[in-house]
């Protein structure tokens, strides 16, 4: 086995005992955990994009905001409606600048999108926490992700030959991500079987979602630090780079299963 790949898994069985712990135990641990990884995200966010003393404390404003409105959550009731719309908007902002611009908007304005593409994701999914499907909502997605992301590796090793993004992640390949679809909404299945919440349609139309948004936010990040010259957004992680690293799919693909999920508890469809 190779030393990277090696170092890959201990530290995923490492950080993945307690972060399943957490995600498992109770509503209690999983809001523990969500607002955990918001901040830490965020941290690493502003640490990449400031970097002179006048710089960082425009970026302290900003990392010091985040954390008052993550607060903000569990004290004040807050319509979700228009933030989910707000949330959709700037992810679909991000998706146009990943295919139409040479820049990124994650490195313009960073302070905003500390706010707008890091910590609203979280935001949203706080609110949700007096939902029927919160803990569902948070196990699935974190799940489906991970078996997105270890399907397209081990997928894209074992047969990848097309490049599918090569300007942006040049060893991300059709093959893996076509492969990463199939294992994901196959999974969703299970999540149906187990869950017995929603209908199928809406199980796979939440792997759909996983899978695609999650693939694409990993892009967008991947973008964001090949224009900043760097490999990881940490180094907390060894063989996995930080926290926004390791949850970018996560937080990227968030608005979209909400959207899903509101639709589905307003219609009942």
């Amino acid at each position: 086995m190779a030393s990277g790949l090696k170092q890959r898994i201990q530290t995923a069985i490492i950080i993945g005992i307690p972060i399943l712990f957490l995600v498992f135990f109770n509503d209690t641990t999983r809001l523990v955990f969500i607002s955990l990884i918001a901040v830490l995200a965020s941290f690493e966010f502003i640490q990449l994009n400031y970097t002179s003393l006048k710089q960082s404390a425009v970026g302290m404003i900003s990392f010091l905001l985040g954390i008052i409105l993550i607060a903000a959550t569990f004290f004040l009731v807050i319509p979700i409606t228009i933030l989910l719309a707000v949330s959709l908007i700037l992810n679909l902002t991000l998706i146009y600048d990943l295919y139409h611009r040479e820049k990124s908007f994650l490195s313009e304005s960073p302070w905003f999108w500390n706010i707008g593409y890091v910590i609203l994701p979280f935001i949203l999914l706080l609110i949700f926490k007096s939902s029927t499907y919160f803990s569902q909502i948070v196990i699935s997605t974190l799940l489906l992700i991970w078996i997105s992301d270890i399907s397209a590796y081990f997928v894209g090793k074992s047969t990848g030959k097309r490049k599918l993004f090569p300007k942006v992640s040049p060893g991300k390949t059709w093959e893996g991500f076509l492969g990463a679809g199939l294992t994901t909404v196959i999974f969703s299945y299970f999540f149906f079987s187990y869950f017995k919440s929603f209908n199928l349609q809406v199980w796979a139309l939440i792997g759909l979602s996983a899978w695609l948004f999650g693939s694409i936010g990993d892009l967008v990040e991947s973008k964001f630090k090949r224009i900043k010259d760097i490999k990881d957004s940490g180094q907390i992680l060894p063989g996995h780079g930080g926290f926004l690293d390791r949850f970018d799919g996560f937080i990227f693909c968030i608005p979209f299963i909400l959207v899903i999920i509101y639709i589905f508890e307003t219609y009942k469809f």
